[in-house]
């Protein structure tokens, strides 16, 4: 070290929750309809969404959830998922 004084090192931390919904919004915003999430269970050909239509699917479960069940935010829901992957991110 000669003695001069080095910048600081600015954080890369975000300043705000990393949530599910924050994923799927930052996908849908930034990728849209040009990039896909790709499931393939070994069987078949893969599937495709965009970012964007796994954000609207979501939201619409969200609502769904709020609207028919009373569920409020923040509160904890559980689930019974399917025994693949495949069968439970594509309902």
């Amino acid at each position: 070290m000669t003695g001069t004084l080095e910048a600081p090192v600015l954080s890369t931390m975000q300043d705000v929750p990393l949530t599910v919904t924050r994923i799927l919004v930052h996908g849908a915003l930034v990728h849209g309809r040009t990039a896909h999430v790709t499931i393939w269970t070994g069987e078949g050909e893969p599937r495709r969404r965009s970012f964007h239509d796994v954000g609207a699917r979501s939201a619409q479960l969200a609502n769904a959830l709020r609207d028919e069940l009373g569920v409020e935010p923040g509160q904890a829901v559980a689930t019974l998922m399917c025994s693949t992957v495949g069968k439970t991110l594509w309902l």
